[in-house]
């Protein structure tokens, strides 16, 4: 009798933890344009800087061939010091960026991009995908990518961010 006892205690702190757990990480989505973002743009590029959570902001920047977003919170700083990149296509940026939320502060976000991918044959090709970022208080890095036109790839994502904050940065593709 005893070790069912013990079991079931198990058990029960097991599903009390997970729910604790799952009660700190949340999602918070923030639009990439609109009323709220403020255009920053000089002559040939444009760049425009949008709120996040937390005093946080994500400033995207689009020259034509080369497209790219920096999170970060500016409080020390007036720019990043890191920033994803990446050869645009089509749209460029999705509608929004999912922050995704432990203890009140970002610490990963989601956004989807559309890229030309180059085949090792050198055929370019259109790309569409999910970046999962790294965020810090100093910056933001690609630390996966997912298809986003496969089954489930916002799942998929969701599931890498959750490691984000322990991943290592990636080169840009």
């Amino acid at each position: 009798m005893r070790p069912a006892c013990v079991g079931l205690i198990f058990g029960l702190l097991t599903v009390g933890i997970s729910a604790v757990h799952a009660a700190e990480v949340s999602y918070i989505y923030t639009p990439t344009h609109g009323p709220s973002c403020k255009d920053r743009s000089r002559e040939g590029f444009s760049r425009w800087r949008c709120p996040g959570p937390a005093g946080y902001v994500a400033e995207y920047a689009d020259e034509g061939n080369i497209a790219g977003i920096a999170l970060w919170h500016p409080t020390r700083q007036q720019h990043s010091p890191l920033s994803v990149s990446w050869r645009g296509a089509g749209r460029v940026f999705g509608e929004k960026v999912e922050w995704r939320m432990a203890a009140g502060l970002p610490h990963a976000a989601i956004l989807r991009i559309w890229r030309i991918d180059t085949a090792s044959a050198g055929r370019e090709r259109e790309a569409e995908e999910l970046v999962v970022l790294k965020v810090s208080p100093s910056g933001a890095c690609r630390v996966a990518s997912v298809d986003a036109r496969q089954p489930r790839a916002n799942e998929i994502a969701q599931r890498m961010s959750d490691g984000a904050a322990t991943s290592p940065c990636l080169a840009e593709p």
